[in-house]
């Protein structure tokens, strides 16, 4: 082989003889002096209108298809975007918010001005809709708006930081449905697997994007809050500002991710956006539901990646799993018996090799559940059982003290009682300077008692059932199992006090 041959090896390019290149030339110069011949020869004689030159016809493509089968994938694929896209539509919702709760006692619908834009995904028929925490954190009045212009004012049911998560109600009429989107599987999910994103971009409502998903597991650091955990799906399907707390539907119409998040240098699409595994929604949504918080489940370890530095200094023969930095005293991974230095393979049975793999497998359990740890110990594998452990036990609450974390200051969140037919909230510092020190929490909205003449927005409600309420959570646990009437002490914001009994809605 001479020099030259070699230099064309080593750069991955293969050259052809000279001889094959000079008979190659022949044939181009031959060709190109066949066509300015035919174009002479074709020349329209002079006077010719423009449009008999036949240059613009369509020209002759590839030969079709023998049979109409060979055409079906691309024919089924566009017949599945367009049913997904007709069906998902009706379960997004553009969310609108205000600022303040001021606006409820003096602002008209007039006055009030919106000043965040974004999406939700109906997912009950009852009307819960779940969207991003980040969307709603500092709105006081939240708008609805459905594609096909129904409109509703929609309460808070819940929030989560951790895992910028929220769900919302829409108060609706006796008889009203709604259509709730189907709830899929985001463990099904493969890199390549086509997907849609439904919202209201920039304001455009109603907008359809299609891509795939192009990563899965991802971790951004954007979840500004203690133990936040990120486990994104990575899509190409456009995602833009107002995109917030949309759907990513899968081609059988099912929920498959929340859009939360886009890489961006412009704050525009630029490629990527990132949706929150329905899996984890499910999870946190159906707490938020039914407790008003998210009950998560503490393990008590700190994990990091693994690398192949750390691998073979472990002896490891692959580069594999979570490596365990530091085990709490007094927490769940102690008390079953693992150790720092352990490296952690499997969850449940499912394989772990990054931190945010296995918080998000033990985030999907409840507190006080037990999880199968698959893990590696100077060249053993074993498995153990862990018992997850609640914010309420003494040992998470120590080490909890020794990170320094403390709680979130709460919210001050609408609560949709519909049973009741009250919208309820926690007090402001306005309320606090109308009620002063007194216990309990304010009617937002009156739903369908309305007959009732003392029960109006602002009202503070003192004790249900003779038992003082002083939140929120308090009250909608002392209603949940109160009989079909209650009586409600009340006071109005002229501080005269009031006994009134309520019924509850049958339907």
């Amino acid at each position: 082989m001479n020099n030259s041959e070699t230099a064309s090896h080593q750069f991955g390019v293969l050259r052809p003889p000279f001889r094959l290149l000079t008979g190659i030339s022949l044939v181009g110069v031959g060709l190109l002096a066949g066509i300015l011949v035919m174009l002479i020869v074709d020349r329209p004689p002079q006077g010719t209108q423009l449009a008999e030159i036949r240059l613009v016809e369509r020209a002759a493509g590839p030969e079709m298809p023998s049979s109409e089968t060979e055409l079906l994938p691309a024919l089924t694929l566009s017949s599945a975007f367009r049913n997904v896209a007709r069906s998902a539509v009706e379960s997004v919702v553009s969310i609108s918010t205000e600022p303040g709760w001021h606006s409820y006692l003096w602002a008209s619908e007039t006055d009030a001005i919106r000043n965040s834009e974004g999406s939700g995904v109906v997912i009950s028929p009852q009307g819960h809709i779940v969207t991003n925490h980040h969307l709603i954190e500092n709105a006081g009045r939240l708008h609805v708006l459905f594609a096909d212009k129904r409109e509703y004012e929609a309460y808070t049911v819940g929030i989560d930081r951790t895992t910028d998560i929220a769900v919302i109600q829409i108060v609706l009429s006796s008889g009203e449905n709604i259509p709730a989107m189907m709830i899929g599987d985001s463990e099904t999910l493969q890199l390549g697997d086509w997907v849609l994103a439904v919202g209201n971009p920039l304001e455009l409502n109603s907008t359809v994007t299609a891509g795939i998903v192009s990563a899965v597991g991802r971790s951004m650091d954007i979840i500004d809050a203690d133990f936040g955990v990120e486990d994104f799906i990575q899509t190409d399907a456009a995602i833009n500002p107002g995109n917030s707390g949309g759907a990513l539907v899968n081609l059988s119409g099912e929920l498959i991710g929340i859009n939360t998040a886009i890489a961006t240098n412009s704050g525009f699409y630029e490629g990527y956006g990132f949706a929150i595994p329905v899996n984890l929604v499910v999870r946190v949504a159906s707490d938020l539901i039914e407790f008003g918080e998210f009950r998560r489940g503490y393990m008590g370890a700190v994990p990091s990646d693994m690398s192949a530095k750390l691998a073979q200094a472990l002896g490891m023969a692959a580069v594999r799993g979570v490596f365990l930095d530091q085990i709490y005293n007094g927490g769940a991974a102690e008390i079953a018996g693992l150790r720092p230095g352990d490296v952690v393979f499997e969850v449940d049975g499912r394989p772990v090799n990054r931190p945010n793999q296995l918080q998000s497998e033990i985030l999907l359990k409840r507190p006080y559940s037990t999880v199968d740890i698959t893990y590696w110990r100077e060249g053993q594998i074993d498995t153990l059982q862990v018992r997850l452990l609640g914010h309420d036990h003494p040992g998470v609450a120590g080490w909890l003290l020794e990170m320094g974390y403390r709680p979130p200051r709460e919210m001050r969140t609408a609560r949709y009682l519909d049973r009741w037919g009250l919208v309820v909230r926690d007090k402001s510092e306005e309320d606090e300077a109308q009620y002063g020190g007194l216990e309990g929490i304010i009617i937002q909205r009156v739903t369908h008692q309305e007959e009732m003449e003392y029960l109006k927005a602002g009202v503070l409600i003192e004790r249900i059932d003779g038992r003082t309420v002083n939140s929120v959570k308090e009250a909608v646990k002392q209603l949940r199992d109160a009989d079909q009437t209650t009586r409600l002490a009340i006071r109005d914001p002229w501080n005269i006090p009031r006994m009134v009994s309520i019924s509850a809605r049958n339907d």
